[in-house]
C-alpha cells in the first residue's frame, strides 16, 4: 500500500511540474502574475523557458519515471532540484528579509519531505 501511495504522489508531483513547465513555456504573462518572474524582452522570455522550464521539466521527468518504474533512484532528481531551489530562496531571504519568499520555501520543503518519504516507501521491500 505504501508503494502505491508513493507512486501516486510522485505521479501527482510530476503532473504538477508539467503544469508549471507549460505555464512557463506557453503563458508567461500568467506565470509572471502568479510566481513573479517577468520577461520584458525576447531574450528574457527565452531564458525563462530554458532555465525555469528546464527546472520543471527535469522535476517532472524524475517524478514521473519514479512513479512509472517504481524505482526510488529516480526521485533523487526532483529532490535535488527542490533542495537547490530551497537553498536559493534561503539565500535570497537572507539578503532581503522579504517575507514573500517564505511561502514558496515552505512548499518546496513540504514537497522535498514528501518525496523523501516516497523514496523510502519505494526502497522498502514488500
Amino acid at each position: 500500500m505504501q508503494k502505491l501511495l508513493a507512486r501516486g504522489f510522485l505521479a501527482f508531483a510530476g503532473v504538477l511540474a508539467i503544469g508549471l513547465w507549460a505555464l512557463v513555456w506557453f503563458d508567461q504573462t500568467r506565470f509572471a502574475a502568479e510566481l513573479g518572474p517577468l520577461a520584458p524582452t525576447p531574450l528574457a522570455a527565452a531564458t525563462l523557458r530554458a532555465d525555469v522550464g528546464g527546472f520543471f521539466a527535469a522535476w517532472a521527468i524524475g517524478a514521473l519515471l519514479a512513479a512509472w518504474r517504481g524505482e526510488a533512484r529516480f526521485v533523487l532528481m526532483p529532490m535535488l532540484l527542490l533542495g537547490l531551489a530551497f537553498v536559493g530562496r534561503l539565500y535570497s531571504f537572507a539578503l532581503t528579509g522579504d517575507a514573500a519568499i517564505i511561502a514558496p520555501m515552505a512548499i518546496e520543503a513540504v514537497l522535498f519531505g514528501a518525496m523523501l518519504l516516497a523514496r523510502h516507501a519505494l526502497d522498502n521491500p514488500g
